[in-house]
């Protein structure tokens, strides 16, 4: 090579490092539609793949910050668009696409990304009824979410004027259309929860599922359930049905239906209220009506006609009872003075001396009988204990040694013969005897049947 030729020349690295730089800020924001091939998921977080068409295919890559944020399963085969940039894997040379979204293409691909978004939402709770929030009766302050060009605010308040006059309504104008709408719905609900409202309202009128994507995705379920104030869904017609409307505290048919039921009908509570006050009042007229009857009666009764008739009936019992009460009050004193008197004979001076030496003599001869007895005890324990020495001294083996009798015994062993099985001719024995032992030798062995008397 010419040593003054001035062409620059390149590593691999910084060619491929200039060609990243440079597809990144010419192809920042992109969006690209194809189906998916070649699908990988990576630990179930990052995903490689795929996305081609009849000529050709591009090397996709979708890291776990951006997919876990998608409302569907990117599955082989299946028809999306993925927004994102261009970019290089320096490593390989390769060029590659960085997907930061995706949606599905075809009603078919929205229709199942909705089912598996309601099917993965329903296994978290999102949709329990128990923890659905109730709607106040009368709210101070309606908060709607919607678009304020469109004819569902129109419907909203035209609905709400019917009802009740005098309502305090606060309007959050909101992108409604398309698949890109959720942020802007989820930032909506944060501001009127901000407002102070007590109650909300998300509504659109009918469209395509397309139109109506944005109420579909998982950012706004997520909005919705965290939501610390009763949200109401109205989306769509009545055959309309969004992921907003399964989350939402409530979901209506239409707008109209959700300004129906966010507020009570005021004509029809005062005339509820009316009804009710009549039916008090005549209720009143029934009872006050009632208890005259019953008070004039008591008054025509000879109770008040004839007043003292009646206490001269309650003066005799009277008398009666003070008679009853005067004899048994005498009966109960004469029999306490009896019981006195009897009490007294038995405390008499002598009596009680008497009854003294009584309990003297039964206790002297009570201790004597004790002592006796005692005594008895001892002299026979103490005649069975002289027994007892008797015959151990009798059966002590050192003095039947004593008595010209000796123990026989193996020196090896050191255990005492018993029989003459237990030796053999030439075996070395010991014998005790009382003052002392004697080695021997077994000699002869003549066996002999001693018979004991």
């Amino acid at each position: 090579m010419d040593s003054n030729n001035n062409t620059r020349i390149y590593s691999v690295s910084e060619l491929n490092s200039l060609i990243r730089q440079d597809l990144e800020s010419s192809f920042s924001n992109i969006w690209l539609e194809g189906e998916v091939s070649n699908f990988f998921f990576h630990n179930s977080r990052h995903m490689y793949f795929d996305l081609k068409d009849e000529e050709s295919k591009v090397r996709v890559v979708m890291f776990y910050q951006n997919n876990r944020k998608l409302p569907f399963d990117i599955e082989e085969g299946l028809h999306i668009q993925v927004n994102g940039y261009v970019s290089v894997y320096e490593k390989r040379g390769e060029y590659q696409i960085i997907a930061l979204d995706a949606r599905p293409v075809g009603r078919g691909a929205l229709i199942m990304a909705f089912e598996q978004l309601k099917e993965k939402l329903s296994r978290k709770g999102f949709f329990d009824s128990s923890i659905k929030k109730k709607i106040p009766m009368l709210p101070g302050k309606i908060g709607v979410a919607t678009s304020i060009g469109g004819a569902v605010l129109k419907d909203i308040v035209s609905v709400l004027r019917k009802r009740f006059p005098n309502f305090h309504l606060i309007v959050r104008n909101v992108n409604v259309g398309g698949m890109t709408s959720a942020p802007d719905l989820c930032q909506a609900l944060e501001d009127l929860c901000s407002y102070g409202v007590d109650v909300i309202i998300i509504a659109r009128g009918g469209g395509s599922l397309e139109d109506l994507w944005g109420f579909n995705s998982e950012e706004l379920a997520c909005s919705i359930y965290k939501c610390g104030i009763p949200v109401i869904s109205a989306v769509g017609h009545e055959t309309d049905f969004t992921i907003s409307d399964f989350v939402a505290d409530l979901r209506a048919a239409t707008p109209s239906v959700a300004a129906e039921n966010v507020i009570l009908d005021k004509n029809q509570v005062t005339g509820d209220i009316k009804g009710i006050t009549g039916v008090m009042l005549e209720r009143i007229l029934h009872k006050v009506h009632t208890s005259r009857k019953h008070v004039k009666t008591l008054i025509d009764r000879r109770y008040f006609n004839r007043p003292l008739t009646v206490l001269g009936n309650r003066y005799q019992d009277v008398n009666m009872a003070y008679r009853d009460l005067v004899d048994s009050t005498s009966a109960i004193i004469s029999n306490n003075r009896h019981r006195e008197m009897r009490t007294a004979y038995r405390l008499v001076p002598d009596r009680i001396q008497t009854r003294i030496n009584t309990y003297r003599l039964i206790i002297k001869n009570s201790s004597t009988r004790w002592m006796t007895r005692a005594s008895d005890r001892m002299d026979s324990r103490k005649m069975k204990i002289d027994h007892i020495i008797e015959s151990l001294e009798k059966n002590n083996p050192v003095n039947i040694i004593k008595r010209g009798f000796a123990v026989i015994y193996d020196t090896e062993k050191k255990e005492n013969i018993t029989s003459i099985d237990s030796v053999s001719i030439g075996d070395r024995i010991g014998v005790q005897l009382k003052d002392g032992h004697i080695k021997a030798s077994v000699l002869e062995i003549i066996k002999k049947v001693i018979k004991v008397r």
